[in-house]
């Protein structure tokens, strides 16, 4: 199994909203809704969206970095800008064994 999807399980199994701020001050909320597999992506307040299940999740989320990586010449802006960051808000959100 892909290492980013096992991670992502933590985010499907919480119900914890999280913000992850960019490297640019804007805020991208990641709101899980609860059942397992829905989460909401809130990008400023101009974007949203919906996605069901982690493959889903983790391609939508990519995406959001990716265009906004193309938008920016900042180097250090996309190394703050990057996937696993926002998955380790949710490193102790997991099931316990």
């Amino acid at each position: 199994m892909n290492y980013k999807l096992r991670l992502v399980a933590n985010v499907l199994k919480s119900n914890e909203k999280k913000v992850f701020i960019f490297d640019d001050g804007l805020e991208m909320s990641i709101v899980p809704v609860g059942d397992g597999k829905t989460v909401n992506i809130l990008v400023g307040n101009d974007e949203a969206y919906k996605t069901k299940g982690a493959d889903a999740f983790l391609k939508r989320t990519e995406k959001i970095l990716k265009h906004r990586a193309e938008m920016t010449n900042n180097v250090l802006a996309q190394n703050h800008d990057e996937i696993f960051k926002i998955l380790a808000l949710y490193e102790n959100s997991g099931s316990r064994r």
